[in-house]
């Protein structure tokens, strides 16, 4: 089966890009199996995600599986992409729709010919209970027993819960770092792990590791993180090392909007074989 195929990436995450309305006849219900064989990179095309693309009118319909084959939410650079290439087929008759997956709704907007801004949502406290405003830096800040240090974050929850370690520089071992944190007995669960550094009211730079958390809810995390500490206006560019994405935290709804790119790397044609056994299931990289 030969499926035709969209390699697209965003601040460094790539997808593939399939529309269902190109897709082989009976090939619908492998799709996990597709999915597993072509976002795996040591055989496959290579990717973090198979977004396949199908027919809507008044919304743009989008299924995500990941690298297990799994149904999954995409995450803002997969949705920037997904975006991307909709409104350049022609599959959109605006610049301003909404994607759909699974259950969630997500309002996009087309900035440019290679930048999109997607709605993040509304940021919320620890417990995903208190919609977070703005207030003081005392009702957000907790802190975590590492190797006998006290390390004080804010946690932010989105889709996914996030927390904000503010720190000088990037001199430490970040991986192991995070590791260790992720792993202390006081540190509830986290998505997303972020670093950031303040370079001024209108910078930060980030760097995110994480056990499920999407880097660009880590980068919105950091904005609203750093404007209730006092550190940020409302609006400010977020450097990680994929690349920048412009954060805006609105008022007075309070929404929470990225804007960044979406590239195209290559099309190409994948041959799936139809009668084709799953070898063993390969870790996802990290």
């Amino acid at each position: 089966m030969e499926i035709e195929f969209l390699k697209m990436q965003g601040c460094g995450e790539d997808v593939i890009v399939v529309e269902s309305s190109r897709l082989p006849s009976g090939v619908v219900p492998l799709l996990p199996e597709v999915a597993r064989a072509m976002l795996r990179r040591s055989t496959g095309v290579g990717g973090s995600a198979l977004l396949v693309l199908e027919a809507g009118e008044k919304e743009l319909p989008v299924r995500c599986l990941d690298p297990d084959g799994d149904e999954a939410a995409a995450g803002c650079n997969g949705l920037r992409c997904a975006a991307r290439y909709a409104s350049d087929s022609g599959r959109v008759p605006s610049s301003s729709f909404s994607i759909r997956t699974g259950e969630r709704q997500t309002a996009v907007q087309i900035i440019d010919s290679a930048n999109v801004r997607v709605d993040m949502g509304q940021p919320f406290d620890k417990n995903a209970r208190r919609q977070i405003l703005e207030s003081t830096p005392d009702a957000f800040t907790r802190a975590v027993e590492v190797n006998g240090r006290e390390l004080t974050y804010t946690p932010i929850s989105l889709a996914e819960p996030y927390a904000v370690f503010f720190v000088p520089d990037f001199s430490f071992p970040l991986r192991r770092t995070a590791r260790a944190i992720a792993e202390a007995p006081d540190f509830p669960a986290a998505g997303g792990i972020g670093f950031a550094q303040v370079v001024s009211r209108e910078e930060i730079r980030l760097r995110s590791w994480g056990q499920g958390g999407d880097p660009c809810g880590c980068a919105a995390a950091a904005l609203v993180a750093a404007v209730v500490n006092g550190f940020t206006d409302r609006e400010a560019f977020v450097r990680m090392e994929g690349g920048d994405l412009y954060a805006q935290w609105d008022e007075p709804e309070g929404r929470l909007w990225l804007t960044g790119p979406a590239a195209y790397v290559f099309t190409g044609t994948y041959d799936h074989p139809a009668d084709a056994a799953e070898g063993p299931r390969g870790g996802r990289e990290q």
